[in-house]
């Protein structure tokens, strides 16, 4: 039977593997699907496998028991991943950003095929489109032109220019990996689908005003940009980096990572139970890295480290029953506020360090040390579809169980927090119940009540902004309450409802009635049947005034 992991030995095998793997000391054909090294047989490299035989202090037979895990892991990544292979067509054109002469650059680029030019810094106004298909807007002479390329490289080159692939700054990684950029990228240039997108549930998406646009406001690139005529998002994977930090700050879950969506990462997370979580983004290289773990220590690869947030957080914590290590080199808006969050509540709740984060080896060290188990936490629901909202509030619900752990204040990137409503001024219109597309405000007809479940709302204020009462609702921003009513629907206003005078039909909340007539009676003042009209249903509205135009219409004929 085809096998496919594989695990390549330059020495002596240490202990023996899981028979599913296969292990070779030499390569040079095969198709496998993991591997511990990089190699052109295999489609996805692990180097998390060496990293662990290496640096574990596991007894041998939990580290035969691991490895297979890791493996496995991997293949469950691979096999739910959602992201596709895309190319685009990049020509031969390169422009070079540079005020001096660069004769030997143009001879090497000329031995790759490649056509350069050399354009001055200060004539440049403007960059869009995209590699393969740039577009150079140059003053020059007193004239504007506009040159088509399909690669640049520009020293210094301003936030504009960066924010189309296709651009490289020597100043950042070096004239040696820039060069290297424009000719593995010429011909082809390679690129996956890393956002999946549920308009339904975005709090930007065909808004009357604008109340959010984060991802849009993180994005690095314009990979993401704001259509403000129609409020629609507009995406160009070509351009995205695959940071992820837009899905970290989207509040509702309208983004998910399509690497690794919710749903895979919660089956994946189930692979940690009663181990500690080593979260290490793959740009942060393992094969340098010298240190002793801790038993029972298990990597968690994962392609980027912006993306990640406190639901991605809380269910490695609940489904691990242990803090985790987080190994980056960068913490991204939105899942540093996560981590704060969740490390207050954890603090709150169990005394205990949930997340810790890591830059170094020493750092890395100090958090094996005091990394503490928190059985305690331990809770397991089944996830899956769920929203990003829905998510977290049953596990968090769960979590404060029946305490009240007071409330915690969340940042700028990461917002929770409640409403407010003035029932003497409410009329139950459900004006707000239409603006708010996560299910945080429900009306409910069976007693018509007016109810709002605070964890499930995204702080976005359209609610506030849509209410045509004055003085009615108010949103409360940022403000986390940590007890069961937080995670209840909890009951805003109520009404009866008002029976039509004419045929006693139930049509409209006595409130809503009773401000149209307070507005309204007094224009009518001296027409009976209008000022009757306005406690009427729309079916009897019409026949009463009809009757009363034929009454009066009898009256003056018989005069």
């Amino acid at each position: 039977m085809e096998k496919e992991y594989l695990f390549r030995y330059d020495s002596a095998m240490e202990f023996p593997l899981d028979e599913s793997i296969e292990t070779v000391n030499s390569l040079d054909s095969g198709n496998y699907l993991i591997s511990n090294v990089q190699t052109p047989y295999a489609e996805v490299y692990a180097p998390e496998i060496n990293f662990y035989i290496k640096h574990s202090s596991d007894e041998l037979s939990k580290k035969i028991q691991n490895v297979k895990t890791l493996y496995d892991i991997r293949l469950a990544a691979y096999e739910l991943a959602e992201d596709f292979d895309y190319t685009a067509p990049v020509g031969n054109k390169l422009i070079v950003v540079s005020d001096t002469e660069i004769k030997e650059l143009q001879e090497q680029f000329k031995k790759d095929g490649l056509v350069v030019i050399r354009v001055p810094a200060s004539s440049i106004l403007d960059v869009t489109g995209h590699i393969g298909k740039l577009l150079v807007s140059l003053k020059k002479d007193g004239e504007h032109l506009e040159v088509e390329t399909d690669q640049i490289i520009w020293s210094d080159a301003p936030h504009f220019a960066m924010k189309q692939s296709g651009v490289y700054d020597p100043n950042d990684i070096g004239l040696d990996e820039a060069c290297i950029k424009v000719r593995d990228n010429h011909g082809e240039f390679n690129y996956k689908n890393i956002i999946k997108y549920d308009s339904t549930i975005c709090q930007y998406h065909e808004r009357q005003t604008e109340i959010c646009g984060r991802c849009a406001d993180v994005c690095p690139t314009v990979a993401i940009v704001k259509i403000d005529e129609t409020k629609h998002l507009g995406f160009s994977d070509v351009d995205c980096h695959g940071c992820g930090g837009c899905i970290s700050v989207c509040p509702s879950g309208a983004l998910d990572y399509t690497q690794m969506n919710r749903d895979s990462f919660s089956e994946i997370a189930s692979f940690y139970t009663d181990k500690i979580p080593l979260i290490v983004p793959r740009k942060m290289s393992l094969e340098n890295l010298n240190l002793t773990m801790k038993e029972n220590v298990l990597p968690f690869p994962v392609e980027g480290e912006k993306y990640l947030h406190e639901v991605h957080f809380l269910t490695l914590l609940q489904k691990s029953g242990n803090p985790l290590i987080f190994y980056t080199d960068l913490i991204a808006k939105g899942t540093g506020d996560a981590i704060d969050l969740l490390n207050e509540i954890f603090a709150r709740k169990y005394g205990k360090k949930a997340i810790y984060t890591c830059e170094t080896t020493e750092e890395l060290e100090q958090a094996f040390a005091e990394a503490e188990n928190i059985e305690e936490c331990k809770f397991d629901m089944v996830d899956d579809g769920m929203m990003k909202r829905e998510i977290f509030t049953h596990r968090l619900s769960h979590l404060v169980g029946e305490d009240d752990l007071g409330i915690v204040r969340t940042k700028e990137h990461i917002h929770y927090g409640t409403i407010k409503i003035n029932q003497d001024a409410c009329t139950l219109c459900l004006s707000c119940v239409g603006a708010c597309n996560v299910n945080a405000l429900t009306s409910h007809a069976e007693d018509n009540t007016l109810r709002f479940n605070p964890s499930m709302c995204t702080n976005c204020g359209y609610c506030e902004y849509i209410c045509p009462e004055k003085d009615c609702l108010e949103v409360v921003y940022d403000e986390m309450a940590l007890d069961k009513n937080y995670f209840r629907r909890n009951v805003m206003a109520s009404d009866t409802l008002f029976a039509c005078v004419e045929c006693g039909v139930e049509f409209a909340t006595t409130k809503s009635i009773e401000k149209i007539a307070a507005i309204m009676a007094p224009i009518f003042a001296g027409d009976e049947t209008k000022v009757r009209s306005l406690y009427c249903c729309a079916d009897c509205k019409p026949k009463i005034t009809m009757q009363a135009f034929l009454d009066q219409k009898n009256k003056s004929e018989n005069v």
